[in-house]
């Protein structure tokens, strides 16, 4: 079976009822719409018998009314049917909201190599522009197929009765299709490589506003807004000219199968009068014929419609099945045994190197981490001590060794049980859009008032947000723009303390914090959180004051653990190193 049939029958069986309604609503529809003309043959028929044979007909009026009846009948089901649209758009949005849902959370459970290749501009487009508005995912998926579905049952049910009063003039009329589809098999090629173009084009386009945005203080302060004009203008230019082909492409279309149609059309006129004015066929069936003809052009339309929209949403399904096919490391949240407490680390000569880089960036590294200990990475830019800390987050994978924790091996782990125990700092801290409260407490909703206030004072961060004018409620700005690094840091950090955890990874945190706040924070670690290990990168050889233990990686990717007096005297190049960074 072909595989974006295959994809479409899997969406189908997920949303199974709502695909039962579609179809029982649109055999609904098309047989209503039939049905009217079909009522206005009987009474045109009915009209000229009783004229030309009144004595068949005592009571004429009965029969009327029979017909007016039906008519009734048949206004009472259009009521209920014109619904069918608007439940057509709802299902749109119904599959819209669950695809973006489902592949948003593939792209989560995604490791670093992913977003290595895709772009955040690129996936944004394919989780939003890829799957709705007409011709996308969404729209093919329910008023797309569903529309055509409607006009072939349409055909269907008006071949059937044209067929039964008139095989001549049925034939004439559904002569234009063959054309139509053999016009469709010589363009449909062009059409997907089309319309693929212009959606790498749409992308481009919106990679260019995420750097440029998201980037805008660096582009400002560098005067550079003529040249990101200038890329942005290039960028656009390349999109219109693809999203031009594409539309010259169904223009052309268009119009071919428009004016297939009319001539089609001129011939049954032509040849349907003729009949009736030889007696052949009825007014009533000349009448019958000439509307199911006009009903037809649209849904005749809509059926080589379905391959070329089938076309473009096949190119938007491709797309999110490539991010979703992508290979990752990363293990399902429900996979593996749950880690319940932290009673140790363990690294058993473990190696890690990155897919663009042709060494190791670690080196048979061994060292433990005790409960409690408090151990600082010390190490040149670029030797490792970042990937230490993803290693134990399970966010890189060792190509080498054993990650220990509690005991037991990180790769038979849950990874959500683990980053349960763990809270994690990064070097370059990360808020979102929302106020600050919601920042801290996105680490632990269920926090306790008490809790969320000694992560504020631990982090010295109750001074400060009681200087905002909403406090606690001040939003954070797009990526933190309205608070200053220091206190972007620190609300970092007070998120991390929030989740009381077992073991805490701080990375380079002192970068943003002066040596007075630095100080502050440890006295209010030792205080409140006591029992929690913490793992620490620093460049500050001050931080060598607050901690028990030192991990050295030198510039090959070799690890040395001891205390530091130990180091001093035992590696030279933990000397040298000091000495390098105390001329500093």
């Amino acid at each position: 079976m072909n595989k974006h049939i295959s994809w479409i029958l899997k969406q189908y069986k997920s949303h199974i009822w709502f695909v039962v309604i579609m179809v029982l609503f649109t055999l609904a529809s098309s047989a209503v719409q039939i049905a009217y003309p079909y009522a206005f043959k009987r009474m045109i028929d009915l009209l000229r018998d009783i004229l030309a044979n009144q004595d068949k007909y005592p009571n004429p009026m009965e029969d009327v009314n029979k017909v007016l009846l039906f008519f009734l009948a048949i206004g009472g089901a259009q009521f209920l049917t014109g619904f069918y649209p608007c439940i057509r758009a709802w299902v749109n949005l119904r599959f819209e909201h669950s695809l973006r849902m489902l592949y948003f959370t593939w792209v989560s459970r995604k490791d670093y190599r992913f977003f290595q290749k895709f772009r955040t501009g690129d996936i944004v487009t394919r989780l939003t522009d890829d799957l709705s508005d007409f011709p996308k995912i969404s729209w093919f998926l329910c008023s797309g197929i569903f529309r055509a579905f409607n006009s072939f049952s349409l055909i269907l049910f008006s071949l059937a009765v044209m067929f039964s009063i008139n095989v001549k003039l049925t034939l004439l009329s559904i002569a234009p299709l063959p054309l139509m589809m053999v016009v469709f098999y010589f363009t449909s090629e062009k059409l997907y490589t089309n319309f693929e173009r212009n959606q790498r084009a749409i992308s481009n386009i919106n990679n260019q506003l995420e750097m440029s945005f998201s980037g805008i203080r660096i582009v400002k302060s560098f005067v550079s807004e003529d040249k990101y004009n200038r890329f942005f203008d290039v960028a656009l230019a390349r999109r219109f000219k693809t999203e031009m082909s594409v539309v010259k492409l169904n223009a052309v279309l268009s119009l071919i199968y428009q004016y297939i149609d009319y001539f089609a059309q001129i011939g049954v006129i032509m040849f349907g009068g003729f009949m009736a004015v030889k007696g052949e066929i009825t007014v009533g069936t000349f009448f019958l014929f000439y509307t199911y003809l006009s009903m037809m052009i649209y849904p005749l339309l809509d059926l080589p419609q379905l391959f070329v929209s089938g076309k473009q949403a096949f190119v938007n399904i491709d797309r999110l099945e490539e991010m979703k096919a992508h290979p990752t490391f990363n293990k399902e949240d429900d996979c593996g045994e749950v880690l319940n407490a932290f009673s140790g680390l363990q690294f058993e000569d473990v190696c890690c190197a990155y897919p663009e880089k042709e060494q190791n960036t670690l080196q048979d590294i061994s060292f433990s981490l005790q409960p409690s200990e408090r151990m600082l990475i010390l190490g040149a830019t670029g030797c490792g001590k970042t990937t230490v800390a993803n290693l134990i987050l399970g966010l890189v994978k060792p190509t080498l060794g054993k990650i220990m924790f509690s005991g037991k091996d990180l790769e038979e782990l849950n990874i959500r049980s683990l980053r349960d125990v763990v809270a994690y700092v990064p070097q370059e801290p990360a808020l979102f859009s929302g106020s600050i409260e919601a920042n801290i407490m996105m680490a632990n909703e269920s926090a306790s008032a008490e809790e969320y206030r000694t992560a504020l004072r631990s982090a010295q961060l109750e001074d400060e947000i009681a200087a905002f004018p909403l406090g606690d409620k001040s939003p954070v700005g797009q990526r933190g723009l309205s608070v200053s690094g220091g206190q972007k840091q620190r609300i970092t950090i007070a998120r991390a303390l929030i989740k009381r955890p077992q073991l805490l990874i701080l990375d380079d945190i002192t970068a943003s914090l002066d040596a007075e706040n630095e100080e502050k924070l440890w006295l209010a670690i030792n205080k409140d959180y006591p029992d929690t290990a913490a793992i620490v990168i620093s460049h500050r050889l001050s931080t060598l004051r607050y901690v028990d233990s030192v991990l050295f990686i030198d510039e090959h990717g070799h690890a040395f653990k001891g205390s530091h007096d130990e180091l001093v005297f035992a590696n030279k190049d933990y000397h040298d190193f000091l000495n390098e960074h105390l001329k500093k």
